[in-house]
């Protein structure tokens, strides 16, 4: 059974104590997130847009750094905000709201998968028996869920 559900001009989300526990920990998370020079999620989250182009790199960085800062920012305040109102009943998400969730869910994402090097050697197969690659694959699911209601809500604008 799906957590997310498309209704109207909203997503409806039902979402249990242990999720509504484990979401309300990301943005603390995503805070820590490329805050030390040596965290690996540091240049996942923040891709060198030219790589073999140092000066035109900074000056990307330097042009979008604060748009980006920004936005993630409103992204995380949104989710955050949406989680400490779910109390373990539904809430209902707009379609910004619903767009804030799946970049938390995905930059939540990125940075565990940084952390635990699996940018280099990829998921483990079998079921995962380390409680973070666990994670990954639940936000991953969760992720899929609400992309796949959104879309239905932006195919019934069209």
């Amino acid at each position: 059974m799906s957590r997310f559900r498309a209704n109207s001009n909203v997503i409806e989300v039902r979402l249990d104590p242990t999720e509504i526990a484990i979401m309300s920990r990301l943005t603390n998370l995503l805070g820590s997130a490329g805050v030390e020079k040596d965290d690996p999620a540091r240049s996942h989250l923040n891709p060198r847009l030219y790589p073999d182009d140092e000066a035109a790199s900074r000056e990307f960085e330097r042009l979008t750094a604060k748009e980006s800062a920004e936005m993630r920012s409103t992204d995380r305040q949104r989710f955050a905000d949406a989680v400490a109102a779910a109390g373990g009943g539904t809430i209902a998400l707009t379609v910004e709201d619903a767009g804030s969730w799946a970049r938390v869910f995905a930059e939540s994402r990125i940075v565990l998968a940084a952390r635990r090097g699996l940018f280099e050697t990829g998921m483990p197969s079998g079921g995962p028996s380390d409680p973070e690659v666990a994670l990954i694959t639940l936000l991953g699911d969760f992720q899929e869920e609400l992309v796949t209601e959104l879309t239905k809500i932006m195919e019934e604008t069209e």
